[in-house]
């Protein structure tokens, strides 16, 4: 059903709701290379198409989340005349602009780990998750700057909505570099925990939101990704009508039982495979 790709610069794991993707170039900083990006918006979506899949994980080999792009494959570009460099770096970011409309569009809970530093359009995984997990080596540089580039990767649409238009500013015209400790008290991280539980503590996140009642999920995660685009009154009205369907749901009927039985909820939507 998922699969690694051919190359393994990610690997791909799929069990009981849980979809894996661990990035698998720890010898490039999990650099993503332009083609692995084809591979990576086939999986987003293939995943958003499947119900079976209640969770996406995503982490990193090696001591390093991901570097974002593949700078030392920037170097090649410059034998390049400036209008042909342009040409393809042009084609490569639409490519990548559909993956990141994938990330986004993937309508269940996105969990990550981060070991390491993120740069680039690697931020984008953070910044776009529902819940992020990192030790203590967590670090976020905000670098494109320095190799003369703007954001990419959704980072400039994301980043303010996690920090703030002005803290967003801040860290990108000064080319910041923040500590796991600064990340977590600005948002970007959920929780900072020690490097040996981060494995465990991941996994246990991850099967929480598998085991929670799917449409109430789904309908949280779009009524606040919608929130700062409608009026009061039309979120209320999207809050009714989610919780309309929801009250039609099997999920509801389970869940008001194991409250009233004082027993945990077994909500037969966590059980599609």
């Amino acid at each position: 059903m998922f699969q690694s790709p051919d190359d393994r610069h990610f690997l791909v794991d799929f069990n009981d709701g849980l979809l894996r993707l661990t990035l698998n170039r720890p010898e490039y900083g999990n650099a993503m290379p332009p083609t692995a990006v084809p591979g990576l918006l086939a999986l987003f979506r293939a995943a958003q198409a499947n119900p079976a899949v209640r969770c996406i994980m995503m982490d990193g080999n090696g001591k390093i989340f991901c570097a974002g792009g593949d700078v030392g494959g920037f170097g090649k570009s410059l034998e390049q005349e400036p209008a042909v460099r342009q040409a393809s770096f042009a084609e490569r970011l639409a490519g990548l602009g559909s993956l990141v409309e994938a990330v986004a569009s993937f309508d269940r809970p996105f969990v990550v780990a981060v070991r390491g530093a993120v740069a680039g359009a690697g931020l984008l995984y953070p910044l776009i998750a529902d819940y992020v997990l990192a030790d203590g080596t967590a670090a976020f540089a905000f670098a494109h700057q320095r190799v003369g580039l703007s954001p990419d990767g959704g980072v400039s649409y994301f980043l303010p909505q996690v920090v703030g238009v002005r803290t967003a500013r801040t860290l990108l015209l000064t080319a910041a570099k923040i500590d796991a400790a600064e990340a977590l008290r600005l948002g970007i991280l959920s929780r900072i925990v020690p490097a040996e539980q981060l494995e465990g503590e991941f996994v246990a996140a991850a099967r929480r939101f598998a085991a929670a009642p799917q449409r109430a999920v789904v309908a949280a995660k779009r009524l606040v990704n919608h929130a700062g685009s409608r009026s009061l009154g039309e979120q209320l009205k999207e809050e009714g009508d989610s919780i309309v369907a929801c009250v039609g749901d099997p999920d509801f009927e389970e869940g008001v039982k194991a409250f009233l039985e004082k027993r945990r909820a077994n909500f037969p939507s966590a059980r599609i495979s």
